[in-house]
């Protein structure tokens, strides 16, 4: 009976080891190089620089400002055209949006998707502070 048990435990291990290496083996599509949100009188402008990583050139990046309340709840969303023609990996975008304040609004996340609105995998996605 132990023998089968280890046996087991070996397995499983194995096989969680195997689907944390398949996770961890997909690069992010999109990287935040920098970025930055600022309360400008009754607007925040959110500006920054992002690059493609991904294995496959992109068909358009859309980038999603998700605004977050003290509690981490997003208040509300902001999105910014980069690019509406192919991008292809290595190239870096700028972005530039503004909004209206939003007086919860103390930090924020990014995400991407492409103009067919896939969902893109972002690496540092935040959170960022609104100053």
């Amino acid at each position: 009976m132990p023998m089968r048990v280890s046996t087991t435990v070996l397995l499983c291990l194995a096989l969680f080891s195997a689907t944390a290496q398949q996770k961890a083996g997909k690069p992010a599509d999109v990287r935040i190089l920098e970025t930055k949100a600022v309360r400008e009188g009754d607007k925040i402008s959110v500006d920054g620089r992002v690059r493609v990583t991904g294995e496959k050139p992109l068909r358009g990046l859309v980038i999603i400002f998700d605004f977050r309340s003290p509690e981490k709840e997003v208040v509300t969303s902001q999105r910014a055209i980069i690019d509406e023609d192919t991008l292809e990996t290595g190239r870096e975008g700028v972005f530039h949006s503004e909004m209206a304040d939003s007086a919860r609004a103390v930090r924020y996340t990014v995400r991407a998707f492409d103009m067919h609105e896939k969902e893109l995998r972002v690496a540092n996605p935040g959170p960022y502070p609104v100053e």
